[in-house]
C-alpha cells in the first residue's frame, strides 16, 4: 500500500515563515510606539475593504442600493470620532468609491439623454452652474457632486429593472438596509450616552429623541420610508420575512414617535386614503369610517402629542417660511446656490437667532420646495416638479401598470412629497431622497417604453397623390 506524500507545495518554507512573523512583529512593534502609523495602516486596510466591498456590489443592484442606504444613513452617524466639519471625510469617498463606476457607465447609456433623465441632468446641471454665484462655492461643489453621482446611481439601478420581480428584489434590500440602520440606532441607544441620544429644543424645553443624527427629523425621515416600503412590500413577503418586517416596522413607529416627527405619520395617512380609494373606490368608505373612529380613540388616549410644541406656527416653521419667501423675492431667478439655503440665515434681519438656526447651510428651512426655490431660483422649482410628476401623471392615466408602480405612488411617492412641506430632505438624499428618486427612474422608464411602443406602432401613412381630373374643353 502506498503512502501519499504530504504535499510541500502549500506549506511555505520555514525560512519564510520565520521571516514574515518577524516582519509582523516587528511591524506590531514600531505601531506601538508611533500610533500615527497605526492609523495609517488602518487607513490603508479600510480603502482595501472598502474598494473590494464597492466591486463586490456593482454587479448586483440590490446590493449596490442597499449599501448606498447604508452610505447615507450611516456615514454622519455622531458614533463616529469625528466633528461635524470632518463627516465629509467618510461621506464622500465612499460614495466615489461606490457610484464612481456606475456614473461612468449610466452617462455612456442612451436612455439618460432621454426625457426626463435627461431633464434630471439640466436641473442638475443648473446646480453646477449655481457655484459660480453661491454663497458658501465650496459646499455647493460638495453637494452637487454627491447628487450627480448618487442620481447616476439610481439610474443606474432603475436601468436593471426589467420585470416586477426585479423591483420586489429591490425593496426588499432597501428593506434590509433600514433594519440594519435600526439596529445601529437601537445599540447606539443602549450605550451612547443620553446627552448624545436626545435633543433638548431651546426653545420649547421638548426632548426628542435624535439617535444617530444631527437632528430627530432624520428619525422621521428613515421611519417614514421603513413604513412606506415596508406597506408596499407586506403583500409579497411571507413566513419569517413578514415577521421581521412587521418588528422592523413596529420599531419605526416607536422611534418616530420618541423623536416627535409628525409630519411622516399625516404623510402617511393621507397616502394612504389616496390609495384605499383608487384601489377600492366607494367601497373604501366603511374602510375609511373604521380608520377614522380608530384614529380619533387614540387621539384621545393622548391628545397633548398633537397639541405639543408650538402648533400654530408648526413649531417656529411658518417665522422662517416668511423669511425664505422675502429672500426668494430678491433673487428669485437664479437663487443663492445649490443647497446653501441655511446660510441665508446669517443675515442681520433673521428673526431667530439662536438654536438651531446659527449653524449655517447645516441649518434646515424645513420646507424641500421652498429650499429648491431659494438654491436655484422658482423657475428650477418649477421646472423640478414638472419633470417629477410627468411620469406619474402619464402613469395614472394609463390602465395597465406591468410593473405595478401605482401602488408604489400612493404609499411611497405621496408621503414623501407630503413631507417635502415641512422637511427639507434634499436631492436623493438619505432614505427618502433615494427611494422617491427610484421610484420616480422607474416610472420614467415605463413612460419612455410606452412612448417608444406607441410611436412604433404608428402605421405609415403613405401619401397617394389623386389623378387631376382634366377638364373639358369646349
Amino acid at each position: 500500500m502506498e503512502i501519499a506524500q504530504p504535499s510541500r507545495a502549500l506549506r511555505p518554507p520555514a525560512a519564510a515563515m520565520l521571516i514574515g512573523v518577524s516582519a509582523l512583529g516587528l511591524l506590531a512593534l514600531v505601531m506601538l510606539n508611533f500610533p500615527s502609523l497605526m492609523m495609517a495602516a488602518g487607513a490603508i486596510a479600510g480603502a482595501i475593504v472598502i474598494v473590494w466591498a464597492a466591486r463586490a456590489v456593482q454587479a448586483n443592484s440590490a446590493h449596490l442600493l442597499c449599501a448606498l442606504l447604508l452610505i447615507e444613513e450611516l456615514s454622519g452617524g455622531n458614533f463616529l470620532p469625528l466633528t461635524n466639519d470632518q463627516l465629509y471625510l467618510v461621506r464622500y469617498p465612499l460614495l466615489l468609491a461606490f457610484c464612481g463606476a456606475s456614473a461612468w457607465t449610466a452617462f455612456q447609456n442612451p436612455e439618460i439623454w432621454q426625457g426626463g433623465f435627461f431633464d434630471y441632468l439640466i436641473y442638475l446641471g443648473l446646480g453646477v452652474i449655481s457655484i459660480s454665484y453661491s454663497l458658501l462655492p465650496g459646499y455647493s461643489t460638495a453637494r452637487i457632486l454627491a447628487a450627480i453621482l448618487m442620481f447616476m446611481l439610481i439610474v443606474r439601478i432603475a436601468r436593471q429593472v426589467s420585470t416586477r420581480e426585479d423591483i420586489e428584489r429591490l425593496l426588499t434590500w432597501y428593506l434590509i438596509g433600514t433594519g440594519i440602520v435600526w439596529s445601529v440606532i437601537l445599540i447606539c441607544v443602549a450605550t451612547m450616552s443620553s446627552d448624545l441620544i436626545w435633543d433638548v429644543e431651546e426653545m420649547s424645553g421638548m426632548v426628542r429623541l435624535r439617535g444617530i443624527y444631527g437632528s430627530p427629523n432624520l428619525i422621521g425621515e428613515i421611519a417614514l420610508a421603513t413604513m412606506c416600503v415596508g406597506i408596499a412590500a407586506w403583500s409579497y413577503v411571507s413566513g419569517w420575512k413578514r415577521a421581521l418586517l412587521a418588528l422592523q416596522m413596529a420599531v419605526a413607529v416607536a422611534l418616530g414617535v420618541l423623536a416627535d416627527s409628525r409630519t411622516p405619520f399625516v404623510g402617511m395617512a393621507i397616502g394612504g386614503l389616496l390609495y384605499l380609494v383608487w384601489r377600492y373606490r366607494l367601497r373604501a368608505v366603511p374602510i375609511i369610517a373604521v380608520l377614522a373612529v380608530v384614529g380619533f380613540g387614540l387621539i384621545q388616549l393622548h391628545p397633548e402629542y398633537l397639541t405639543r410644541g408650538d402648533v400654530t406656527s408648526l413649531t417656529g416653521r411658518t417665522d422662517i417660511w416668511k423669511f425664505t419667501i422675502e429672500k426668494i423675492k430678491q433673487r428669485p431667478l437664479l437663487g443663492y446656490g445649490f443647497e446653501v439655503e441655511g446660510e441665508i440665515m446669517k443675515a442681520h434681519d433673521f428673526p431667530i437667532w439662536w438654536g438651531p438656526w446659527e449653524e449655517g447651510p447645516r441649518s434646515s428651512l424645513h420646507s424641500e420646495y421652498l429650499s429648491k426655490a431659494i438654491g436655484l431660483g422658482v423657475p428650477a422649482l418649477v421646472f423640478w416638479v414638472f419633470l417629477f410628476m410627468r411620469p406619474w401623471l402619464a402613469l395614472l392615466r394609463r390602465k395597465d401598470d406591468p410593473w405595478n408602480l401605482k401602488p408604489l405612488f400612493f404609499l411611497v411617492v405621496v408621503p414623501i412629497l407630503i413631507l417635502d412641506f415641512t422637511e427639507a430632505t434634499g436631492d436623493c438624499r438619505y432614505a427618502v431622497g433615494m427611494i422617491v428618486t427610484l421610484c420616480w427612474a422607474l416610472a420614467e422608464r415605463q413612460r419612455l417604453a410606452n412612448l417608444n411602443r406607441r410611436t412604433s406602432t404608428v402605421p405609415e401613412q403613405k401619401i397617394i397623390l389623386a389623378p387631376a381630373r382634366l377638364r373639358r374643353a369646349g
